[in-house]
């Protein structure tokens, strides 16, 4: 089966050639690479053009900075695999991960496998998959991102990413779960995540795309209506949980908690949730404090490493 690989580019001149690369080598042969320039101000076009020259497999798509929904969309349109994967182009991936995921698909409609995340100190390993006992279920609650997966195209038909939005991870993975039957899993970090100090979620300084988790979780709201405890445990997570811990980062969070804390009445009992009563007890202990409004102690214990 032929595999298109989706990549959306944006000011990534330093990493590019480092993913490009993990592309190209890739021991899985029957592969078309598909950049899309999303508008990059740098010298990203410069490896691309480079590496043009050199495979034959590779479609460039140069266009206007329209975000990395609007791109992954472009490249969806492009696609002429039978099989889709994501990469974004800071990350790269082991030369072995299309071949793996491919192999481990059989009859499922996607296959997932784990994530090295790397940032300037350390390495961390993350499993990629919650087994909540049902592949639906499963992979509507566990990470979001579309990296490190491949998809079979058929089940990615009409579905496309929020444009325009922050989070927009979050709204395709979560109402794409509503077409999923099964789900094959390789338990190898074949896929790095490179986090960033500038980047929107390590930055120090507010940027209104943060308030972009509301539109997001509206969306999804309105998609899900059907899975109540599950879309219960998805505003216990994003809202209740992380924007707790992201919100009390800045003076203009203050505003956007009370909308988190005005949220969270549509669910009154929301820690009886099947799903939350599976988490670790620093995730709970976190919750509990914002129901409670410590947002004082959070911050201590963020600071300690607690939000891990």
């Amino acid at each position: 089966m032929k595999v298109s690989i989706i990549v959306p580019i944006y000011n990534a001149y330093l990493y590019l050639s480092k993913c490009l690369e993990t592309l190209v080598t890739q021991t899985y042969k029957n592969i078309e690479i598909i950049l899309i320039n999303d508008g990059s101000t740098d010298n990203s076009e410069e490896i691309v053009n480079l590496y043009l020259r050199k495979f034959d497999n590779i479609i460039y798509i140069k266009d206007t900075n329209h975000g990395q929904g609007h791109a992954r969309n472009v490249g969806l349109e492009k696609a002429t695999g039978d099989l889709i994967t994501f990469v974004d182009s800071d990350d790269y991936v082991n030369v072995t991960m299309v071949e793996k995921l491919v192999n481990a698909l059989g009859d499922s409609d996607i296959s997932v496998c784990d994530i090295t995340k790397i940032d300037s100190t350390k390495q961390i390993y993350f499993k990629n998959h919650i087994n909540y006992g049902n592949d639906q279920v499963s992979f509507m609650l566990s990470h979001p991102g579309p990296v490190a997966k491949i998809y079979k195209k058929e089940i990615l038909k009409d579905h496309k990413f929020m444009e325009g939005v922050y989070y927009e991870d979050l709204a395709f993975t979560t109402t794409l779960s509503k077409k999923v039957h099964k789900v094959s899993y390789v338990t190898e970090p074949l896929y790095f995540y490179i986090i960033h100090d500038n980047s929107t979620m390590q930055q120090r300084v507010w940027t209104d795309k943060l308030d972009d988790v509301f539109k997001v979780m509206d969306y999804i709201t309105s998609r899900l209506s059907d899975y109540k405890d599950e879309l219960e445990y998805l505003y216990i997570e994003h809202y209740l949980y992380s924007c707790s811990l992201r919100f009390i980062d800045y003076p203009e969070g203050k505003d956007r908690l009370s909308k988190v804390e005005k949220l969270m009445e549509s669910y009154p009992e929301w820690s009886k949730n099947k799903y939350y009563q599976q988490k670790s007890k620093k995730f709970k202990i976190i919750c509990m404090l914002a129901s409670k409004k410590m947002y004082g102690v959070i911050k201590i214990l963020k600071k300690l490493g607690g939000k891990k």
